[in-house]
């Protein structure tokens, strides 16, 4: 920012919070209507006291932390310090690091935000006493003194152990789908069966009976088309990333988790010295759940596309879209600053990262500006006594923002003269044997998305609650996949038993709201807070729902060496689908019985070492165990 100013200004860093709660005490004044006390952060003292004495030489101070509510409750602590040198004292809040954004603030004179400061103490507060008062109930009842609970990594917890008990109780269900080969009007096609139940063998043999493929399957005559559906196709791009998208997105496209995600995000943010110029920031403030953009970025995005693609623009008037539920929208989405700043020709000044990071970025912003895919679905029914057969026949006329950056390898299309009557002229069949697919456990960046959704957390803490549950030893990370340990499930088990009312969904993010809602008014502040803290006491003063011990049907002996490697291993893992040429026998219905004993079921659980556990549900009276390979 410095290199913006002219040389009477002089810029200095506190490097993040100077002050906070203290670690090991409660440091909340419960006879002081719950009033904080803040404390130095280590260091912390002596790197302000440089930025006061600089200060005393100043005329006017500018605070321009980060334009979030952490960003607000720092600046508030700086301006506590620095309010005693009776010098005038104005706010910055720089949703993005350019000389523009940077001299619009400072004309702009802004005083801190009040309602965003008493927001910030009450959420600060609340997370306080839930961790102060919960953690010694969860020491005390589980016999384990390290244990801690944090209030909305409590209910991310929950989902992530209330995944694990699916998939453990999941039992698969084998069906069939018939397909029939043959020919239209001299062009081969293949016929899906419609249905809406899913088929069993019986049905599918009694199927293929009443079609006359059995006995003798050239008895089966042609089949005529009866009915022809047609309807438009009208894909939008995707919108420009949030928070919680780009996380998403970084995740499953680079495999980047949170914490690098926000990291790299943060120095592209802060910016890079382009050539001889001045510092440049490159993308807007990196913490919002917004997808929104601004008239001036769109203009400036619009106009890069016009010079650069201008058949991928979207014509006409853009309306905004609506936000999220829970968005608060503080901050528009996360985008570039200039889309004339490509990927290639700030490359050199990146390293490969935060190159893979800023194109994610640049792109999705220029998509989200583009014109719809358009095109045409035709469906074609064949009917054959009751059943019906069916053909899909997508026909593309615009591929829209699908027709920027890399072109894959186009399909071949043609719009299709069928008509009402032509035959399809039958050479064979076939029945694919498929199962259901017991639900995946959550991935980093389908968490993020899933706290966004349901208005669980906020942009500036979805990394920092997955880090926090992983250094507690809560949930381990295998090959993305995410899974309670044993201790996250005792722990999980107990607080959703005894704390639902706090922990649940629905009041987590019923009390995000009202934490939003806070206003200047410290009164606010305090009611919201007495009003957690009374309910929570009734909690704390209610008798104890107990939990067994160890989680039920968790083998105690998970070491490798005692494993017995099961033959229908895989079959537990997923079966792979098959295409039998006769009569069809059901032999996978009790897939899940247990191979050893024969009476229980095959359950599953996340070992220590991120390996599936596959064990018996009559453990210990059975000892079927064995692992993922």
């Amino acid at each position: 920012m410095a290199s913006y100013l002219s040389g009477d200004w002089v810029v200095v860093a506190t490097k993040g919070h100077i002050k906070d709660l203290p670690p090991k005490s409660y440091g909340v004044d419960f006879q002081n209507h719950f009033e904080p006390e803040y404390e130095w952060l280590k260091g912390k003292k002596t790197v302000f006291s440089a930025i006061k004495a600089k200060a005393k030489a100043a005329s006017i101070i500018y605070i321009a932390s980060d334009p979030d509510r952490e960003g607000e409750i720092i600046a508030k602590h700086c301006y506590d310090e620095l309010i005693k040198l009776k010098k005038p004292i104005f706010r910055l809040r720089l949703k993005e690091i350019s000389k523009e954004e940077v001299n619009h603030q400072i004309q702009l004179k802004a005083g801190l935000d009040l309602a965003a400061i008493e927001s910030q103490i009450a959420r600060r507060v609340v997370d306080r006493i839930f961790g102060f008062e919960v953690s010694p109930d969860l020491w005390k009842q589980l016999k384990i003194s390290s244990l801690s609970a944090g209030r909305v990594q409590s209910t991310v917890l929950h989902w992530i152990c209330a995944r694990e008990l699916e998939i453990q109780n999941f039992s698969k269900e084998i069906y069939y789908q018939l397909k029939l080969g043959g020919s239209v009007s001299g062009m081969d096609v293949v016929l899906d069966h419609q249905t809406k139940d899913k088929l069993d063998s019986k049905s599918i043999q009694s199927l293929l009976s009443e079609i006359e493929i059995l006995p003798e399957p050239t008895r089966l005559k042609d089949i005529s088309l009866s009915q022809i559906k047609k309807k438009n196709i009208k894909r939008n791009p995707p919108l420009a990333f949030s928070t919680a998208s780009l996380q998403e997105t970084s995740f499953r496209v680079l495999g980047f988790d949170s914490k690098k995600t926000m990291k790299l995000a943060q120095m592209l943010f802060e910016g890079k010295r382009i050539g001889s110029g001045e510092r440049v920031g490159l993308i807007t403030y990196m913490r919002t759940d917004s997808t929104r953009v601004s008239d001036g970025k769109r203009a400036l995005g619009e106009k890069y596309l016009k010079a650069n693609f201008p058949g991928l623009v979207s014509a006409g008037r853009v309306t905004p879209k609506k936000q999220k539920k829970f968005s608060q929208d503080a901050h528009e989405a996360l985008i570039p600053t200039n889309p004339a700043f490509t990927p290639d020709s700030v490359a050199s000044y990146l390293s490969l990262d935060e190159r893979k990071l800023y194109q994610l970025i640049w792109e999705r912003f220029l998509v989200s500006l583009m014109k719809p895919e358009l095109g045409e679905e035709t469906v074609y029914e064949f009917q054959k006594g009751n059943q019906i057969f069916l053909y899909k026949n997508e026909f593309i006329t615009d591929p829209g923002f699908k027709g920027f950056g890399k072109s894959e390898k186009k399909k071949i299309q043609k719009r299709l003269d069928w008509k009402i009557g032509d035959l399809f002229l039958y050479e064979s069949y076939s029945v694919e044997e498929k199962q259901t697919e017991p639900p995946v456990r959550y991935t980093q960046g389908k968490l993020v998305q899933k706290m966004e959704d349901t208005g669980v957390g906020r942009p500036s803490t979805y990394g920092t609650i997955l880090e926090t549950l992983k250094t507690r030893k809560y949930i381990v990370e295998y090959h993305k996949s995410i899974g309670p340990t044993a201790l996250g499930m005792k722990v999980n088990d107990y607080l959703f038993l005894n704390f639902h009312d706090m922990i649940g969904e629905s009041f987590t993010k019923d009390l995000e709201e009202k934490l939003d809602q806070v206003t200047k008014d410290k009164e606010s502040r305090i009611t919201l807070i007495q009003n957690f803290y009374e309910g929570l006491v009734r909690i704390l003063r209610s008798p104890r729902k107990k939990t067994s011990s160890a989680l039920p049907g968790s083998p105690k002996n998970e070491k490798e060496g005692s494993a017995k490697v099961s033959p229908n291993l895989k079959l537990v893992a997923g079966a792979k689908s098959k295409s039998p040429s006769g009569p069809i026998e059901s032999n996978l219905s009790q897939a899940n019985i247990c191979p050893t004993c024969k009476e229980g079921v095959v359950k599953t659980k996340l070992g220590k070492k991120g390996k599936t556990i596959y064990f018996c549900s009559r453990y210990p009276h059975c000892d079927y165990i064995t692992y993922e390979t």
